[in-house]
């Protein structure tokens, strides 16, 4: 028997991408604290815009501070999204495996603008980089941050104007993010499933995660649940980086196990548990209440993933395994 999902370890409810009052959010991190602790989550990722603070002084036994930020490269840099509507922009989060770790990679000053006044003199960087609106320029980018010590994840690519044509050459990102909870109470349409298939069957060893991205009051639509012996930040960062976690908008995975050519999952009251693979076969269990379901897994199937979707049409995802 293969353990994907361990419902003898702990899940650990986490925001992996959240703005405080460091850039453009509207809660300090202590306020955001109170608030994600309050809803049950243990941990948030605090990716202010442009440059990394250091939060760890609000971990706790039980509650863990990933140090992290996120940066933009845009087609135009010197114009904003905000006003510029229909320009194309890559969104990255970098996520420090060391919490200590607070040089940012890659800093351009020409983005500074998302640091509120008085905090420029927090930032910290080596140099000032080039940031270049193409493939090249993104996975170079990528490949300077995990050189730092940071793991990357790729955010929204339906606000970020983005498409298959755009993220399938970009390499070594660890995770793509295919619910931003944010776009979408703003009414845009940022649930993009579909996109995680796209990497995977060009090839690409990727996770998927949920987030909230939020900067105010747009918060506990997305999140993610990680697998883990224990709360720390060794333990986490080592769970984000094998893919030990779901991603999810409600319904809980209690345990995902492989039997031989089985796959078995546990899960909350669900309405539909669905298996999907590398092509067209695809299978589905519907009904009321179900809280189990068994698939077969056949060699051509090259990869599956589970989808759980709740009576209020909320889903949840796991990674994908090889077959």
């Amino acid at each position: 028997m293969q353990i994907l999902l361990d419902k003898n370890k702990k899940f650990y409810k986490a925001n992996l991408h959240c703005h405080s009052t460091f850039s453009d959010g509207k809660y300090t991190p202590e306020e955001l604290k109170d608030k994600f602790m309050a809803k049950g989550y243990s941990i948030v990722a605090f990716t202010d815009h442009e440059h990394i603070i250091d939060q760890s002084h609000l971990t706790d036994e039980s509650f863990l501070a990933i140090t992290s930020c996120e940066v933009a490269i845009k087609e135009f840099p010197e114009q904003s999204t905000l006003k510029n509507w229909n320009m194309r922009v890559c969104h990255l989060n970098f996520y420090a495996l060391d919490p200590h770790n607070t040089v940012t990679p890659c800093y351009n000053a020409v983005y500074d603008h998302f640091v509120k006044p008085g905090f420029q003199d927090r930032v910290q960087y080596e140099h000032e980089y080039e940031r270049v609106y193409s493939a090249a320029g993104i996975n170079e980018m990528i490949r300077i941050a995990k050189e730092k010590g940071f793991i990357v994840s790729y955010n929204h690519p339906v606000w970020s104007l983005e498409n298959a044509t755009d993220y399938l050459n970009y390499e070594g990102m660890f995770a793509i993010e295919i619910y931003n909870n944010s776009v979408v109470t703003h009414g845009g349409s940022d649930y993009t499933v579909n996109a995680f298939d796209d990497l995977l069957r060009a090839g690409k060893k990727v996770f998927c995660t949920m987030t909230d991205d939020c900067h105010g009051d747009d918060m506990f639509g997305g999140f993610v649940m990680i697998n883990a012996e224990k709360l720390d930040y060794d333990t986490i960062m080592t769970c984000l980086k094998k893919g030990t976690f779901y991603a999810s908008q409600g319904p809980e995975i209690f345990g995902l196990v492989r039997e031989g050519n089985k796959v078995i999952v546990e899960t909350s009251e669900a309405v539909q548990i669905s298996y999907s693979t590398r092509g067209r076969r695809t299978k589905a269990v519907r009904g009321e209440n179900l809280t189990k379901a068994e698939f077969e897994i056949l060699p051509q199937d090259e990869y599956f993933r589970i989808t759980v979707r709740d009576e209020w049409g909320r889903y949840a995802h796991t990674q994908a395994y090889e077959v």
